[in-house]
């Protein structure tokens, strides 16, 4: 069989057709890169073959599974579950556009029916003193950089590690709340403050929930120390259970019969809407503020009683109505980015240079080759993912959870980054399989491969992939927050004509900073790139890391740009 190439005669993955090719198998005799060719072996005879290497050593097999494909119940050799579009001969086939997008019930803002289970409850004052206990002790301890290590010993270090962790807990609530924490202190048994563990630890992992912008230098650090803690050979050895489902809306509205209740009433549809909309005036924003606070005293009225005090009634709403502006702010970015996309992208004719997203292999660091027609369509569909996988994002933070602390084991290892612990991940898989369907079924294809990795050297463990994908608003938020701010900017006449002389013009300007996002943004490109579903996102996250070599990082210095990754010194 012929095996594709690339413009530069670059020999291609015989599967994919996008990627260069990294293995030769020997009985198959294809070039296959590196995701399709484990793919495509991973069971049966297949698994048997040989290969040679063409572009270096390759990776072991991980250990943990690649998400995106399931084999057949017959029993045969399942095929990469992937359908890539007809692309034509020209540029100027039509992308069919996404359709039907009501049917994604769990990112509709107002049904939160679908996600009540998953809403974390709002912290209350005395959870958050105990919040800033767990974060002072977060900050000194070294426990990662004592128990992540290759050396001997690694259980009695983990548990020496859990010890001081514990005392170092009770010792700042002494300074937090002396009457509280010289009770927790006086106990002699570590275990006997088992209820005090549990919940400090369920606190740190529910904030975060909410606040993924927050404890980003210590969050890995608390989830690493649980998920060993949780081992049951390490339970049997420090005799405490660290682990606490964590609290959400729906446990406390289950345990006082209320789900169906409280969801159908319509005040309390009216108590958790948003009240921020920049098409509304002022007086009809404060009309709505009214009616909400009538809203809130009329369900809290419907409701409350001896066991479900008013303050709790309350705090549900409170924690509803935080979901809500949580998944609004995030889905803002990758809304607008999509709606740009088609708007200067969607029209686009041959022969129109400026709005031509062609790419090729080789070209300005590309590793994928698509004309205008399949790189508009692989960018809005993986727009779309983003946005579906962010607005289910409470849902998977669940899975994410339940995966890392679910007592299985882990292998240490040198993924290219340094040690990482690497984990199978069921529950995140399950979830983003079910996602990935959905948006497949709404784009009406898919372009490129459909693998997603978990459990390998490229996401490691479920605490790397939700890391991955809570970043897709901050990387997408500064540049259209650029790209909306050039009209504003050049109102200053000397801005004005910079833009003039330099770029054509606001209009041109715009178009050339959304050009080179939208193809070398989504190139294959990176350490770990490619078409894959994790390779879009490292792409993006390389188009960011040199934006500073880009002619327009200028203009978006003037409009406010401080950086993708946001302030470190607060988190």
């Amino acid at each position: 069989m012929a095996s594709p190439m690339a413009s530069g005669d670059v020999l291609l993955c015989v599967e994919c057709e996008d990627q260069s090719a990294a293995v030769q198998c020997l009985q198959c005799d294809e070039p296959f890169c590196r995701p399709c060719f484990q793919m495509q072996h991973r069971k049966g005879k297949r698994r048997l073959h040989n290969t040679e290497n063409l572009l270096g050593e390759l990776m072991p097999k991980p250990a943990g599974e690649l998400a995106g494909a399931q084999a057949p119940s017959d029993g045969s050799i399942a095929s990469n579950q992937q359908e890539v579009l007809p692309s034509g001969n020209g540029d100027t086939e039509d992308w069919q556009e996404v359709k039907n997008t009501s049917r994604n019930k769990m990112s509709a803002s107002d049904d939160v029916g679908e996600l009540i289970d998953y809403i974390p409850l709002r912290l209350t004052e005395r959870e958050r003193n105990m919040l800033a206990v767990l974060d002072g002790a977060l900050r000194v301890s070294e426990y990662t950089d004592e128990v992540d290590t290759y050396r001997w010993g690694r259980e009695d270090r983990m548990s020496s590690q859990l010890d001081e962790m514990f005392d170092l807990l009770v010792g700042l609530l002494c300074c937090n709340d002396f009457k509280e924490g010289s009770r927790k202190g006086k106990k002699e048994l570590t275990e006997d403050n088992e209820d005090f563990f549990q919940e400090i630890f369920e606190i740190g992992r529910r904030y975060k929930i909410m606040n993924p912008e927050k404890m980003r230098s210590i969050y890995g650090k608390l989830m690493y120390m649980v998920q060993d803690a949780v081992e049951p050979r390490m339970q049997r050895k420090i005799r405490v259970d660290c682990m606490r489902p964590i609290a959400t809306v729906g446990s406390v509205l289950q345990k006082h019969g209320l789900v169906d209740a409280m969801l159908k009433d319509e005040d309390f549809s009216i108590a958790t809407a948003q009240l921020c909309n920049a098409s509304v005036s002022s007086d009809e924003l404060a009309a709505r503020s009214r009616r909400k606070q009538q809203a809130i005293a009329a369900v809290i009225k419907k409701f409350s009683c001896a066991e479900f005090p008013s303050d709790e009634v309350e705090r549900i709403m409170l924690s509803v109505s935080d979901s809500k502006v949580y998944q609004s702010i995030a889905c803002a970015p990758i809304k607008a980015m999509i709606r740009l996309l088609k708007t200067h992208f969607g029209t686009h004719k041959a022969g129109q240079g400026d709005t031509d997203l062609n790419i090729r292999y080789g070209h300005g660091g590309s590793q994928l080759s698509h004309n205008h027609s399949k790189q508009y369509g692989y960018v809005l569909q993986s727009l779309t993912l983003w946005l579906n996988l962010t607005s289910r994002m409470f849902y998977l933070w669940r899975c994410a959870d339940n995966d890392l602390l679910s007592g299985a084991g882990y292998r240490l290892c040198n993924t290219g980054q340094g040690l990482n612990r690497v984990q199978a991940c069921p529950s995140v898989s399950r979830a983003t399989n079910a996602i990935l369907r959905d948006v497949q079924a709404q784009v009406g294809g898919w372009i490129g491969l459909s693998v997603v990795h978990l459990g390998d050297r490229d996401v490691p463990n479920a605490l790397m992939f939700i890391d991955k994908y809570t970043q897709v608003p901050r990387i997408l938020a500064p540049i259209v927050q650029t790209v909306e701010r050039l009209d504003e900017l050049a109102e200053d006449p000397a801005v004005n004509e910079y833009f003039k002389t330099t770029f054509g013009g606001v209009d041109k300007l715009r178009i050339k900073i959304l050009s080179s996002f939208f193809k070398h943004g989504f190139d294959g490109s990176g350490d770990d790139g490619g078409s894959c579903i994790d390779g879009r996102l490292t792409s993006a996250w390389n188009w960011c890391s040199k934006l500073e070599k880009k002619t327009f990082y200028r203009v978006f210095l003037l409009a406010g740009f401080v950086g993708f990754d946001g302030d470190w010194r607060q988190n």
